[in-house]
């Protein structure tokens, strides 16, 4: 299956995506492949980066529960992102009148908008949802989650690398009751390691929040909001430290999935 967006799909190209487990004509199956073909369609059509729907029924136990306390019993989860060419997209923004408040960086309102506009979708169709917002920062708990889609893995940096994209995304999940199918057939599961013995994260952060024992959450806070290490692009407009974002090398990891 070719990736882009503007060349046609057979229902051949469709259906061969369907794992056997979703292929009973029982009713409730049926209901499931035609909603998830559904949501898929849409994104496709919205032309949505990143796009992916993990069926929590299936995982471990162990990966499961990482989808627990969010006021709803989950039966599927649904990626959602955008890819980041520039890291600009990443600068934090305030609103004239909003007494300098942080509103949120474009990158992160952009996948917000494809979340709640997915949460519409399956609002109508009667299910629950839970909204889960993209992190501009690593956050292991939500890129364990998002690995658990298969199509990508939790870096050194632990930030979720999305297969060729590497860390340049971000990207939010909608958990949601309602049954889908798992999958996304425009890229294979990943299988190997994208890291792969490259130290670009931990070598270019600048407060040693990233290391080879982990990541220091309370670490990398405290220097990204500490005004003395920030840039001031414009009026309303600050540029924070990304560099684990900006280190991690897209085309090293393209030869990797070769």
């Amino acid at each position: 299956m070719k990736k882009k967006w503007g060349e046609p799909r057979s229902r051949q190209d469709v259906e061969v995506q369907i794992p056997e487990s979703y292929l009973a004509k029982d009713y409730e199956t049926q209901e499931r492949r035609k909603l998830s073909f559904l949501l898929q369609e849409s994104a496709f059509s919205e032309h949505i980066p990143i796009f992916c729907i993990i069926d929590i029924d299936l995982l471990p136990a162990e990966e499961k529960a990482l989808f627990d306390g969010y006021g709803i019993t989950p039966h599927a989860a649904i990626l959602l992102g955008q890819t980041i060419a520039e890291p600009f997209l990443f600068a934090e923004q305030a609103a004239p009148g909003n007494r300098g408040d942080r509103i949120s960086s474009c990158a992160e309102l952009i996948t917000l908008g494809y979340l709640m506009g997915f949460r519409e979708k399956i609002e109508f169709q009667g299910y629950q949802t839970a909204l889960i917002p993209p992190s501009p920062l690593p956050d292991t708990k939500l890129s364990r989650m998002l690995a658990a889609s298969r199509k990508g893995v939790v870096g050194r940096s632990q930030r979720f690398l999305a297969g060729e994209y590497g860390a340049w995304h971000t990207i939010g999940l909608l958990l949601t009751d309602a049954p889908l199918m798992g999958g996304d057939y425009r890229y294979p599961d990943i299988t190997v390691d994208l890291c792969d013995g490259c130290r670009a994260c931990l070598d270019a952060c600048p407060c040693g929040a990233i290391t080879d024992d982990g990541y220091d959450e309370k670490r990398c806070h405290e220097y990204r909001n500490n005004p003395d290490n920030q840039e001031q692009a414009s009026t309303h407009t600050v540029m924070k430290c990304m560099r684990c974002m900006t280190a991690c090398d897209k085309k090293r990891i393209k030869e990797l999935l070769k």
